[in-house]
């Protein structure tokens, strides 16, 4: 799978702001709670990003592992 730089950026603010939430899950609910927003954030413009990928990839519009019903 081919991704594109901007992708890569986000998928990598994405780990580090994950990462960060983590450390202070327990130990700091605010800087946790401020981490985790940034990162639903960033997850939220990769799945954008990604998505607008795929429509000019595909004629169909499935998330990967969705199976079509019949």
């Amino acid at each position: 799978m081919h991704f594109d730089q901007k992708l890569k950026d986000l998928l990598t603010e994405a780990s580090l702001y994950g990462l960060l939430a983590k450390k202070y899950e327990y130990t700091d609910p605010q800087r946790h709670m401020y981490f985790y927003q940034k990162y639903f954030d960033i997850v939220q413009k990769i799945e954008k990003h990604y998505m607008m990928h795929q429509g000019n990839k595909s004629s169909h519009h499935m998330m990967p592992g969705q199976y079509p019903m019949y």
